[in-house]
């Protein structure tokens, strides 16, 4: 269990924080880690469980085995959003969001369109209602 405690570390500190902010990161108690490490024991496979769940981006065969790359290649991370996505994925996702923007600026265009139209509307039947006006106090 030592080279997969070894690992967890590993995982931590790429994700720059220390152990024990990376068991507060996954739900386990204060010392989980930092007393299995120190003292060589195991772990429960809960807190294996919640790591890979929560950080999706590390291979669970490279955590528990040490084979393999560290990283998922096919996951893209959308720090932001907090998301990993699929190469495939990632450009619907941008060719999405690029046609909403082209929908929103042609949309913005009509409203100011409209604006204008208002506002001419607007001022057309002031006019009226002071000829209207002018023409009962005749």
């Amino acid at each position: 269990m030592g080279s997969v405690l070894k690992r967890i570390k590993i995982v931590a500190d790429r994700e720059g924080m220390s152990v024990s902010a990376f068991e507060a990161t996954i739900g386990a108690s204060k010392g989980v880690f930092t007393r299995a490490l120190a003292n060589g024991t195991d772990i429960q496979s809960k807190w294996l469980i919640n790591l890979v769940e929560k950080y999706p981006q590390y291979s669970s065969e490279w955590l528990l085995k040490g084979e393999g790359d560290m990283l998922k290649p096919n996951l893209i991370l959308k720090e932001e959003e907090g998301t990993y996505l699929t190469p495939e994925l990632e450009g619907i996702t941008n060719s999405v969001i690029n046609s909403l923007r082209q929908v929103i600026a042609s949309q913005n265009i009509t409203i100011k369109s409209q604006e204008k139209t208002i506002m001419s509307l607007e001022r057309l039947l002031s006019s009226l209602e002071r000829e209207l006006d002018l023409l009962k106090n005749k």
